[in-house]
């Protein structure tokens, strides 16, 4: 009973996809790559289907991706794979090319997976299909993918058997297929090619940075994607791919979007963190010139005054001085007003600052009739004098002084 509550309450359509975001919310910006890879491939090998399908619902939140429609999938998969074992045991095939000696049992797997998934019968290729897309009951719909999706399922087919290692993936322009000892496997029509011009031939493990890196199905909504979690995006495809031109680009602009949209939502720190990734000086003075007047409009002088030493805005610098001074200056603190009308050189608030405290303490003399009472008064009148004479108020200072010549 508890465990079934527990599944109920559960985010997780079977548990192995807990496994697999584990894995992902694993990936740092200074994670080992080969670990990483290593990691993805025995996740790979376990289950490919239910991390292709995972990173779809995580990384490109496909929102009919639910719980229970992924629950729905991975019971599909397991009819899938009985109708497909079915078909080998009935049906056997043999490859109809010559085969690397010692692979004649793994070509003619392959064989059979192409055989099985000849478009026709069982699958259907469409251009920017999402995964969720071929994960339907065989013996009810036909299975729709495109070129990156179906040889994932190849692969899956194949991992279910054989060391899913044994396998690449060869990027052509605009397409991929799957390749095993030498010869290309073009998922798509179900036929071995030998592909002589192509871009990169890749581990298998970067069938994943492929689809994440591939555009979103246009026919199936998306909801909106956290900006760290497209950086997460980024910086997996960026582990485990050898395109480094390409996963760069696409980290940097990951960082950049992340860096900006925190920096909407007024989380500096976050922000310049993701930025300084990014290396960009000109926004990281941006996030910390924005933060500093951020802080000076909420009067937190503290704050607006560690961001501005970074920011390199010697004007903003000084109008957060500068405000710091009319604080103190309204709350009538003149003293510590003055220190800050000093350090921005402002020689006339801070003779403003003077004759205000000078007014404060001729309001303690102002009941003052007699000589004897003024003599108590002496040190305030000394005051006076001093702050009258160091303002150049010349009136004041000559008034005080007749009354202390008196006392």
């Amino acid at each position: 009973m508890f465990k079934w509550l527990l599944n109920l309450l559960s985010a997780y359509a079977i548990p192995f996809e807990k496994k697999v975001n584990k894995f992902f919310k694993s990936i740092k910006a200074n994670s080992n790559p080969i670990d990483v890879q290593m990691r993805l491939r025995d996740l790979m090998q376990e289950n490919l289907v239910c991390v292709n399908l995972f990173m779809e619902k995580k990384y490109k939140n496909y929102k009919y991706l639910k719980k229970s429609v992924r629950k729905q999938m991975y019971a599909n998969v397991q009819i899938l794979n009985k109708e497909f074992d079915q078909y080998v045991a009935s049906q056997p095939v043999k490859p109809d090319i010559e085969v690397p000696k010692g692979m004649e049992e793994k070509f003619q797997y392959v064989y059979a997976i192409m055989s099985y998934l000849k478009p026709g019968k069982y699958y259907q290729y469409e251009k920017s299909a999402n995964f969720g897309r071929l994960l339907k009951d065989p013996t009810k719909e036909k299975l729709i993918g495109d070129c990156n999706q179906i040889v994932t399922l190849y692969a899956y087919l194949y991992s279910r058997k054989y060391p899913i290692q044994d396998l690449k993936i060869k990027i052509l322009p605009g397409h991929v297929c799957l390749h095993l000892e030498g010869t290309d496997i073009e998922a798509t029509n179900a036929t071995f090619q030998k592909y002589e011009e192509f871009d990169y031939l890749l581990p298998i493990t970067e069938i994943i940075s492929t689809n994440i890196m591939d555009i979103t199905d246009s026919t199936a909504a998306t909801g909106l994607i956290d900006p760290r979690t497209i950086v997460k995006r980024a910086q997996l495809a960026y582990m485990i791919s050898s395109m480094k031109d390409l996963v760069t680009k696409n980290l940097n602009i990951a960082y950049r979007n992340v860096g900006v949209s925190l920096m909407d939502e007024h989380n500096y720190d976050s922000s310049i963190f993701f930025l300084e990734k990014l290396g960009d000086s000109d926004l990281i003075r941006t996030a910390y010139r924005n933060a500093s007047i951020y802080y000076l409009n909420k009067k937190n002088y503290k704050k607006a005054s560690y961001y501005v030493e970074k920011s390199g805005d010697d004007n903003l610098k000084k109008n957060i001085i500068r405000n710091q001074g009319i604080t103190y200056y309204n709350k009538k603190n003149y003293q510590k007003a003055i220190e800050y009308f000093q350090k921005m050189g402002d020689t006339e608030m801070v003779k403003a600052c003077k004759m205000g405290e000078y007014s404060l303490l001729s309001k303690k003399v102002k009941g003052v009739k007699t000589v004897a009472d003024a003599k108590k008064y002496r040190a305030v009148y000394q005051r006076m004098l001093e702050l009258a004479t160091s303002a150049g108020d010349d009136g004041a200072a000559e008034s005080v002084r007749t009354i202390l010549n008196k006392i």
